[in-house]
């Protein structure tokens, strides 16, 4: 109830519902007891967001997402029980959003450090900052701060709801505080504590105000050195400085904060200018402008020189195909001798041969000179073997990994890190599989297993060996497969996997993986590590484990979710699949299995090891070498697999 007089106190406009607290007002107590309730029994589901844009004091534009009436009271609830809790942790020198606090007492603050030989300043600037908080070190941040409290599992979990529900509005899971909801302010001043924190430990004074803030000094040699380690500070908690914002001056020349102009021993209030706020809107999408016709350019030279097209697979499947010599180029022929396709040897990354197609001996020869692999394959997609060109073996390479398999505590950390990637690419899989829905069928029982699987994340961290964190694994599993059968038309519920496949999922699936495990398997050769070394799946003969473990990131997007949404699309039917124990996969089956891999193999996008953009199978390649520099070095590069989730 008081957060409802406060709400209607601010006389707020609607939410992304439309509804008005003039609407609200008459009704206001059945609303609130309706509210108390789904809180407490967990069938509480927030609303949409209105989304605002609004000119920024320097140029540009701050996106304001506006949370319904019902939300926001829930939310201004929330922040009202929490602000005792956190206010005594806060620093004495933030002043933004907090009770009793204001920008006349920052700018105040100001004032006395300067008359105290303070003639330095560096103006900090976060990009983005409320845009691009990471969502799961703030759960565990506050999850840490109220270990002590009752309920606090509840709690986190409810505002781990709420960042999940805006970030899928907004299409940046993982991420982001949305500005205008009233706990935001309140979480943003948990986050960036940790900054005012470390800079305090290290002697370095600053005033902030939410997430704008300067940095104090005597010299100009130590403002800079402040405003160096502000920025070591908040890239280790995933934010980053505005390089071109960011700056060291004195009070001679004077700089802007908080609305304010301090120069010399003068602080004057200013008023924004229209005309500046315009010209500063106009550059900023000019840069926009430039920057996106850049990325254009970069994509269209990668598919000019061929580069996103590397790695490609040569599909053999139907039984009448032969693959042969055309004046040193592949040829692709039917038992009658036809030509159907011609190739250039440095097109193809791998050929797989499938049940009834053949390959004569000087393509194999050919293939071998080139480099290029060859797999054979049955009608399951099972890899039956390999043939591969001689190769010098790093032996320093596989004995390094034997090594780091052999060191308890190295082999858990890089374990954890591909478990918690594992983890997440499943429920980004089912985040963007419901979200694929028609708008009207987004289940909630999926919103609940993202849930789960987040709490989940978050219980890796405790793990102290590999079997704890199997377990974690399982129990993910045992939530995210009935989760992600749900979402396929025709699937067994509850769906289980399984193998041999005895329903259509399970089949396709299993195609898939043996698809993915091939491509994995090509990537950790090429870089030279021993595709039998793992961490997280144990060595052992006839296992390729190192394998397995670099496919755990890559499998939620690139098989099972895959399969699912092959079905989804209708790119996948019954029709396609034939017998019921094992099912067994038809020829058109197997194509539009290929077809759907390769297109999703295709997509261009950034590695996160390199920066580049590139297609699937070479930041394939990307994950193994940044896997293999972790194995030479383990104390400095640390392995971190892709994830889809951010």
């Amino acid at each position: 109830m008081a957060a409802w007089h406060k709400v209607r106190g601010n006389a707020g406009c609607a939410g992304g519902d439309g509804e008005t607290i003039a609407h609200f007002e008459p009704r206001h107590k059945g609303r609130l007891s309706a509210l108390s309730r789904a809180l407490r029994d967990g069938t509480y589901r927030p609303g949409p967001y209105r989304l605002l844009h609004i000119p920024k004091k320097r140029s540009g534009t701050r996106p304001l997402a506006i949370p319904s009436i019902i939300d926001r009271v829930a939310q201004t609830a929330m922040a009202t029980g929490l602000v005792p809790v956190f206010e005594p942790l806060f620093d004495q020198d933030s002043y933004g959003y907090r009770p009793g606090r204001s920008v006349d007492m920052a700018v105040a603050r100001i004032g006395a450090l300067r008359r105290q030989g303070y003639a330095w300043v560096a103006e900090a600037d976060i990009v983005r900052c409320f845009e691009t908080i990471p969502h799961d070190p703030l759960l565990a941040l506050l999850e840490r701060t109220l270990a002590d409290e009752d309920e606090a599992g509840m709690i986190v979990d409810l505002v781990a709801h709420w960042l999940e529900h805006a970030g899928n509005e907004f299409g940046h899971a993982g991420r982001g505080l949305p500005q205008g909801s009233p706990l935001s302010p309140l979480l943003s001043n948990l986050y960036l504590d940790q900054l005012d924190t470390a800079l305090e430990q290290d002697g370095i004074t600053l005033v902030r105000f939410a997430d704008d803030f300067v940095l104090l000094a005597k010299r100009q040699e130590d403002a800079e050195a402040a405003l160096a380690r502000s920025g070591e500070v908040l890239q280790r908690h995933g934010l980053d400085l505005h390089s071109d914002e960011s700056r060291v001056v004195d009070f001679d020349t004077g700089f802007t904060f908080l609305g304010h102009l301090f120069v010399r021993s003068l602080t004057l209030r200013q008023v924004s200018d229209p005309a500046e706020d315009i010209l500063g809107t106009m550059r900023d999408l000019a840069r926009q402008d430039g920057a996106d016709q850049q990325v254009a350019e970069e994509i269209a030279e990668e598919r000019r020189a061929g580069y996103d097209r590397g790695g490609r697979v040569l599909h053999l499947q139907q039984p009448d195909r032969r693959l042969g010599l055309s004046n040193l180029s592949y040829c692709v022929r039917t038992d009658e001798g036809r030509a159907l396709l011609t190739l250039s040897p440095g097109r193809v990354g791998r050929i797989e041969i499938g049940p009834g197609a053949e390959i004569e001996t000087e393509a194999i020869r050919q293939a071998m000179h080139e480099g290029t692999d060859l797999a054979l394959t049955n009608g399951a997609g099972d890899t039956l073997g390999w043939l591969q060109p001689a190769a010098f073996d790093r032996a320093g390479l596989h004995m390094a990994q034997a090594r780091l398999v052999l060191y308890p505590a190295r082999r858990l950390s890089l374990a954890r890190v591909i478990v918690d990637a594992r983890l997440r690419n499943m429920r980004a899989r089912l985040q963007v599989l419901n979200r694929a829905q028609d708008p009207g069928a987004v289940r909630d029982d999926i919103i609940v297993a993202a849930k789960a699987l987040g709490r989940a994340i978050r219980k890796l961290p405790t793990a102290q060996s590999i079997e704890a964190l199997r377990g974690h694994e399982g129990a993910a599993a045992a939530i995210y497969w009935p989760a992600l059968g749900a979402l396929c038309p025709g699937a067994p519920i509850p769906f289980r996997r399984m193998r041999p496949a005895s329903d259509l999922l399970n089949a396709a699936i299993n195609y898939l993986t043996a698809m993915l495990e091939r491509d994995v398997r090509a990537a950790i050769v090429k870089v030279g590590l021993h595709p039998g070394f793992g961490v997280l799946h144990a060595s052992a003969d006839y296992h390729d484990a190192c394998v397995w473990d670099v496919m755990e990131g890559p499998r939620a997007l690139l098989t099972e979710g895959l399969a699912v949404s092959l079905f989804l699309h209708r790119h996948l039917s019954a029709e396609m699949f034939e017998g019921d124990d094992p099912v067994r996969i038809a020829r058109d089956g197997r194509v539009a299995l290929i077809r759907g891999y390769e297109a999703a193999m295709d997509r261009v996008a950034r590695s996160p090891h390199g920066g580049r953009r590139m297609a699937g199978r070479p930041r394939l390649v990307e994950e193994a070498r940044a896997l293999a520099q972790h194995v030479l070095d383990p104390d400095r590069a640390n392995f971190a697999p892709a994830v889809q989730d951010y």
